[in-house]
């Protein structure tokens, strides 16, 4: 289990700090997927660079089965939003770089980066390079990637905003499977409701920063369902939508068309 508990934070500056964050406290049970909602430039994505163990909090704690999180974890891995790809390696190069950082053989990181290539669907695009990629097939590999270590928890920091609309619902489809097969905890990060009503267990909805958690949803569309499309198409995925959107109390102001 991954816990946020009582967590705040904020950045230094010389004459002041900004809160981000103010007491957060939710839990992203085993083998479930929990998204995060929220304002624009709320901390969403500094919750995730927290778990990682990339800052530390200002106040409260963060959990992993129970162990306080104090540095980079290898239980956890995080996806980005931009490839990560380094563009001087080949995809199969690509795929086994962490566990080439991590001292496995190169004969046996590169049997692993093989299968795992093949398992996900792109199996002959192992010499290829990532400027030759699509960007829903980068993002496959950057997914594979993350898999090749083996994490049990997935931070993702809104992976799929850069797709197009097709693509984006294949790699969650993906993303969900595998989570669901693998009995992976998963930590969503992203702006787009639909994605996380679609994909997730539940959804926290955090407040305008400094962040607080808002309110909280228990949603099992997706383990009603057999595709992110099908949750879609469902009464309720509809009524879910509402209720977020009321609860994230998004407001845009109107501009005038007059000189002030």
């Amino acid at each position: 289990m991954l816990e946020f508990r009582d967590v705040s934070f904020a950045f230094a500056g010389r004459r002041a700090s900004t809160e981000v964050l103010d007491h957060v406290s939710f839990a992203c049970p085993d083998n479930e997927i929990t998204a995060v909602v929220g304002p624009s430039g709320c901390g969403k994505s500094t919750l995730l660079s927290l778990a990682a163990g990339l800052r530390r909090p200002s106040g409260g704690v963060i959990l992993v089965d129970g162990h306080a999180v104090a540095g980079p974890d290898r239980s956890l891995g995080m996806l980005f939003q931009h490839s990560t790809l380094l563009p001087w390696r080949s995809v199969e190069e690509n795929v086994a770089l962490g566990l080439e950082i991590r001292g496995i053989a190169r004969g046996e990181r590169q049997a692993k980066a093989r299968a795992l290539i093949r398992q996900y669907g792109l199996g002959g695009f192992e010499r290829k390079f990532p400027h030759a990629l699509s960007g829903g097939m980068q993002k496959r590999a950057g997914l594979i990637q993350l898999l090749a270590v083996e994490p049990q928890t997935l931070l993702l920091d809104e992976p799929f905003a850069a797709l197009d609309a097709q693509t984006r619902l294949v790699i969650e489809d993906e993303v969900v499977k595998i989570c669901r097969a693998g009995r992976r905890t998963a930590l969503l990060v992203t702006h787009d409701i639909a994605e996380a009503i679609s994909m997730a267990d539940r959804v926290v909805v955090l407040t305008k920063r400094p962040a607080s958690v808002k309110a909280i949803f228990e949603i099992p569309l997706s383990r009603q369902a057999a595709s992110v499309a099908e949750v879609q198409a469902m009464v309720e995925f509809t009524a879910y939508f509402r209720r977020i959107w009321d609860a994230l109390e998004v407001s845009v102001p109107i501009l005038s068309d007059t000189a002030s």
